[in-house]
């Protein structure tokens, strides 16, 4: 890894993105269908495995460093013939500006959309913004919790999904340390800070029929799940932890408590595989919550 982000090179010289690679995988029969698991104790890491590993690495660092330092963001746009910043830069257009710079630099990892694991990427790895969940390739959306992949006859599941705790009072549960329920996107009552004025009833598309799909084709889904106030924390107090693989159990539609209106639900399940490498700060902060 470096300690700073490395001088930008001209446009012409510009490093490929690694694109996502099936390495250091095994495939694992769980009850009754296989799914790509990727572990310690579990698959045979290679050494594309940890040269990705580091590539992660070394982009957080740039993310970090170009998120704090203007002077260097207006270098690297100058260098590579972006427009400056207009005024103060800061909350999400901070986050896609620092991204978009991170792509010019060729620093994206894992840049095509997969369902599965992620090269490079363990359970109870911890990410400061989401931003940085977009170039490392475990989540691609800024702002929306349902991350999605079409096939060519247009079908689309769920690669994964945040789980922010963002929609107030229809907000996630926990069932079990293993399992927990995500409420559907679309129509928070609350959103920005502000209450909407009317909420209409939730309905089952985008991301939430691509859960669905997931259910019925028996996907996996990755988990990324916000945790505020704890350790290691960026600035603002919180963190994202990859939570590993899960699958999507069951669905249903059930009336918003506060509005009257209806939202969908999704019961979610770690796969077995993946049930035992939390880390030991998590399970401890999770049943503390619980309880």
């Amino acid at each position: 890894m470096v300690s700073s982000c490395p001088n930008p090179v001209k446009d012409r010289s510009f490093p490929k993105p690694k694109q996502a690679r099936h390495v250091g995988k095994k495939v694992q029969h769980v009850k009754g269908h296989s799914q790509e698991i990727c572990c310690k104790k579990v698959c045979t890491f290679t050494q594309e495995w940890y040269d990705i590993r580091r590539d992660i690495g070394e982009a957080l660092k740039c993310y970090r460093r170009l998120r704090l330092v203007k002077g260097l963001r207006d270098k690297v746009s100058n260098n590579h013939g972006m427009s400056p910043e207009r005024g103060k830069c800061s909350g999400l257009a901070l986050h896609k500006r620092v991204a978009s710079l991170l792509k010019r630099l060729g620093k994206w990892v894992n840049t095509t959309k997969q369902i599965g694991c992620v090269a490079g990427v363990e359970i109870g790895d911890e990410f400061h913004w989401r931003g940085e969940l977009c170039i490392v390739g475990l989540h691609s959306e800024f702002q929306r919790g349902i991350d999605c992949i079409a096939s060519l006859n247009g079908r689309t599941w769920a690669t994964s999904i945040v789980d922010s705790g963002r929609y107030d009072s229809a907000t996630t549960s926990r069932v079990s340390p293993n399992e927990f329920t995500y409420c559907g996107e679309g129509e928070n009552p609350i959103f920005g800070g502000k209450k909407k004025a009317k909420v209409k009833d939730q309905k089952l598309v985008g991301g939430n029929l691509a859960l669905m799909n997931n259910m019925v084709d028996r996907k996996p889904v990755r988990v990324i799940r916000k945790y505020n106030h704890i350790g290691n924390a960026n600035d603002s107090g919180y963190k994202f932890v990859y939570e590993g693989l899960y699958r999507v159990t069951k669905y249903w539609k059930e009336i918003r408590g506060d509005s009257g209106t209806y939202v969908y639900k999704f019961n979610l399940v770690k796969m077995e595989d993946h049930q035992q490498y939390d880390s030991e700060w998590k399970k401890k902060y999770v049943w503390h919550r619980r309880h």
